[in-house]
């Protein structure tokens, strides 16, 4: 602060002039924090009155109102636009992150993030929670499945950082869904022990694996590398939740990492340090004036509807395809040789053992092979 008012306005002020400012600051600040918290229902109403259908939900202690005092627990919002916007064909994936408060008073932000057609986030749902639980994460689970009409989870992935207490609410609550765990936190926390470099690299090609046979090949490297290595990986975090070669083909992407869900906590980290009132807004404008904005980008595109990342992924199988070798194998059925590896194609199911045309249901190198 010194050094600030006297670099701006050439003022040399004292220490203890600096620390009664900050104080009486933090304190004007502190009243505006605990302001906002008691305003905090007759927002909600405000909300629910113009967003007709949302789920606005805010939960007291009951302890502290049983000794006649109103103390605030956590808050849900789900907004009846981003609930329709779920149901019209988005994909069936799901981010969960939880992320700090940075303001005067501490909690968590926890949300749902969806992957539109571009693959840029969709935010779904978010709540204001004291901690990080599983408590907390069972609540927030329980509204998101009543918003977004989940059932018990049948043919819906979620993917996640495993925070504390997130996957066991997620298998209590939708029992049926899939779950897949950040390829970028296991190496965060596999890395601390084993080192990057080399072992970073094939971590990563591991995970890209689309097929049992590359997966392998990739970890007896890993092995190779260091042997200890390469067991400790597929004893503490199951190859089925990581790696492509094992992720289901349901939800039609093949996303090994959340950093779409890490990209929405970026994108509110303003907010984050403001009273939750003012947070709030941020969130909504923001995601209002995003969906506006879209919009007018969607309208742009060609009549084929294609997003311009499908078509970027496309081009890329296309100058794959043509190093590609073929042979018919029957009805439908094709031998396509890339390299080394050899799939099968079946034109009639859509389907390939490279399992790319399954994940992402854009026909992969192989496929395009077979259909010229």
């Amino acid at each position: 602060m010194k050094a600030d008012l006297h670099r701006v306005f050439e003022l040399n002020v004292s220490e203890a002039k600096c620390k009664k400012a900050k104080k009486e600051i933090l304190e004007s600040l502190e009243g505006s924090f605990v302001d906002s918290y008691n305003k905090l229902e007759g927002y909600a109403t405000e909300l629910r009155s113009c967003n007709t259908g949302s789920d606005i939900v805010i939960d007291l202690s009951k302890e502290a109102l049983s000794n006649g005092k109103r103390k605030f627990l956590r808050m849900y919002i789900c907004f009846k636009a981003m609930k329709l916007g779920f149901k019209s064909r988005l994909r069936p994936l799901i981010g969960l992150d939880g992320t700090f408060l940075k303001g005067k008073t501490k909690g968590h932000v926890l949300c749902a993030i969806g992957q539109d057609s571009n693959n840029s986030f969709y935010p779904l749902a978010w709540a204001v929670v004291d901690k990080e639980t599983k408590r907390t994460w069972t609540w927030f689970m329980q509204h998101l499945q009543h918003s977004l009409e989940l059932q018990n989870g049948e043919g819906l992935t979620f993917i996640s950082d495993m925070q504390k207490g997130l996957l066991e609410a997620v298998r209590t609550i939708l029992p049926e869904a899939h779950q897949r765990y950040c390829a970028r936190h296991i190496e965060a926390n596999w890395c601390k022990r084993w080192g990057k470099g080399e072992l970073k690299k094939l971590l990563w090609w591991a995970a890209w694996s689309s097929f049992t046979k590359e997966f392998e090949d990739q970890l007896q490297e890993i092995k190779e590398v260091n042997g200890e290595a390469g067991q400790d990986l597929i004893d503490k975090y199951p190859p089925k939740a990581w790696c492509r070669a094992y992720l289901d083909t349901v939800c039609k992407n093949q996303v090994v990492d959340n950093n779409f869900t890490e990209s929405f906590n970026v994108w509110i980290l303003e907010a984050r340090y403001k009273p939750i009132i003012g947070m709030l807004e941020d969130i909504r404008v923001k995601i209002m004036e995003g969906l506006a904005a879209k919009e007018v980008v969607v309208r742009k595109w060609k009549d084929d509807g294609f997003s311009p990342k499908s078509e970027l992924l496309f081009i890329e199988y296309l100058k794959i395809f043509k190093v590609c070798k073929m042979s018919g194998n029957g009805d439908n059925g094709y031998e396509v040789t890339e390299g080394a590896d050899r799939h099968i194609v079946n034109l009639r199911e859509k389907k390939c053992t490279c399992r790319t045309w399954d994940m992402t249901g854009i026909p992969c190198p192989h496929a395009i092979k077979a259909m010229e």
